[in-house]
């Protein structure tokens, strides 16, 4: 039988600064990154779906 395989990442915004942690258990660094890649596309299909506003922009000088 095959091990589970396993990748969790955390993100804690707290104050203005972010920190990072990645968990792996049973993965190469290639599907770590594969994973990660499916995530963000994942990501961008639903906004792509759903249309809405990610990034608002300001000028300074309005």
């Amino acid at each position: 039988m095959a091990e589970d395989k396993l990748f969790m990442v955390k993100f804690v915004v707290k104050e203005g600064k972010m920190a990072t942690k990645m968990t792996s258990k049973n993965l190469s660094p290639q599907e770590t990154i594969g994973l990660l890649e499916v995530a963000k596309q994942q990501i961008l299909d639903g906004l792509k779906t759903q249309k809405k506003e990610v990034f608002r922009g300001t000028r300074d000088d309005e």
